[in-house]
C-alpha cells in the first residue's frame, strides 16, 4: 500500500468526534427552525429554542454543547431571536383556532342540553306528582264502585 499523500492531515479521534458532533447540532437546529423535530418527545409538542432541546434533538448531551460547541449556542440564540414560524407551527396555530372555535360552539350546545335537560326534568317532576293524584283518584274512585256493588240488605217487610 501507497502512503497517503494528501496535503491535510489525517483526523484525530478527538477531532471526528468533535466534527460528527458539530454536524449532528446543526442538522438538529435546522430542524427546530423549521419545526420538523426527529425527537419523540419534541414531535407533537411545541417548544422553545433552548440549548436543552437542541441537545435532545441532536441526541448529545448539554455539556458537549456548552464545552466545545459554544458558536452552536450564539447560532441558537439568533435563530431564537429571528423569531421564525414554521409551516408545522402556522398549521398548529390554524388548528388551534378551529379547536377554540369548536369549544365555543359546544359551549353553546352545553349551556341548549342544560336547559332541555331541566325543562324535561321539570315536566317529569310533573308527571310523577300527576300519576300520584291520578292513583288516588283511582283508589276512590275503586272504594266508590265496592261500596255501590255491595249487596244491600232488604228490609223485612209485613208478609201478607
Amino acid at each position: 500500500m501507497a502512503p497517503k499523500t494528501s496535503k491535510m492531515p489525517a483526523l484525530t479521534p478527538h477531532e471526528k468526534r468533535l466534527r460528527n458532533t458539530e454536524c449532528k447540532l446543526r442538522e438538529a437546529l435546522a430542524r427546530l427552525v423549521k419545526g420538523l423535530p426527529t425527537h419523540p418527545s419534541l414531535e407533537k409538542r411545541s417548544y422553545r429554542l433552548t440549548v436543552a432541546t437542541l441537545a435532545r434533538e441532536a441526541r448529545i448531551g448539554r455539556n458537549a454543547i456548552y464545552t466545545n460547541h459554544r458558536a452552536m449556542i450564539d447560532e441558537l440564540r439568533r435563530a431564537s431571536d429571528r423569531k421564525v414560524v414554521p409551516e408545522k407551527l402556522a398549521a398548529w396555530e390554524d388548528k388551534l383556532a378551529q379547536q377554540r372555535s369548536l369549544i365555543q360552539v359546544l359551549r353553546v350546545e352545553e349551556r341548549r342540553l342544560v336547559t332541555e335537560n331541566a325543562v324535561l326534568l321539570k315536566r317529569i317532576l310533573e308527571a310523577e306528582t300527576e300519576v300520584e293524584r291520578q292513583r288516588r283518584h283511582n283508589a276512590r274512585l275503586i272504594a266508590e264502585h265496592d261500596r255501590a256493588v255491595k249487596p244491600v240488605p232488604l228490609a223485612r217487610g209485613p208478609k201478607p
